[in-house]
């Protein structure tokens, strides 16, 4: 008897394209943020640019597991790989969360490392990470609620602290990746939450914002 491989999932091949391009334009993105402020750290050794530029590694992460666990979704039965979608979206959910988490608070270490020990950030950013991503997984609202409040720390913190910092030029930097982020933060619900066109709306907007952060950190680093 000739086995039969499971069905493709049913999915709207526009809306997946377009989800797909969104992501793996982010991940560029953060690639080559993280990239270009090498060279200035490598300059420096300034702990908070190292952390700020990490902010970027870990971001550009949290999309590529959503990436990733969006292609296991809809061509996992093409390789034998068939994950019901019950399993895929928690664990998506786990990951972004763990790994969007460990970014803003990279962020915001960046801003206070001299308060803390570089270990002492390690071992307490990763159970925080750890704690919000399990959370989120059994309620999205509860990691909308974290990000937001990690993000409005961030923001304070870069306002409070730009006169004495040595970057001042920072601020700009964190208040784009707030609106970035913020948006993102919505982009993350359900898809059947938020309308197809003001989701790509968004998604334009979101990748315009990382296109100016992008310039803003290039001429920062000049």
């Amino acid at each position: 008897m000739v086995p039969v491989m499971p069905p493709l999932p049913l999915f709207d091949p526009i809306r997946f394209l377009t989800e797909i391009g969104y992501t793996l334009i982010m991940v560029l993105m953060c690639l080559l943020v993280f990239l270009k402020t090498k060279e200035v750290y490598e300059l420096t050794k300034h702990r908070g640019i190292y952390y700020f530029r990490s902010t970027f590694l870990f971001f550009g992460l949290a999309y590529l597991f959503r990436l990733l666990f969006d292609f296991i979704q809809v061509f996992g039965p093409v390789f034998d790989l068939y994950v019901h979608r019950s399993v895929i979206g928690p664990l998506s959910m786990l990951f972004t969360g763990y790994f969007s988490t460990i970014a803003l608070l990279c962020l915001i270490y960046s801003t206070v490392w001299k308060k803390f020990s570089g270990k002492e950030f390690i071992i307490t950013a990763n159970l925080i990470a750890l704690v919000i991503a399990f959370a989120a997984v059994v309620s999205p609202v509860v990691f909308i609620i974290t990000q937001v409040f990690l993000l409005v720390i961030a923001i304070v913190l870069s306002c409070f602290l730009r006169k004495k910092s040595r970057f001042p030029k920072i601020f700009v930097l964190y208040f784009l990746l707030f609106l970035f982020w913020a948006l993102s933060i919505i982009l993350v619900l359900p898809k059947r939450v938020l309308p197809f066109e003001l989701r790509v709306i968004m998604e334009i907007i979101s990748v315009a914002l990382f296109a100016v952060l992008y310039y803003r950190v290039a001429k920062w680093t000049k």
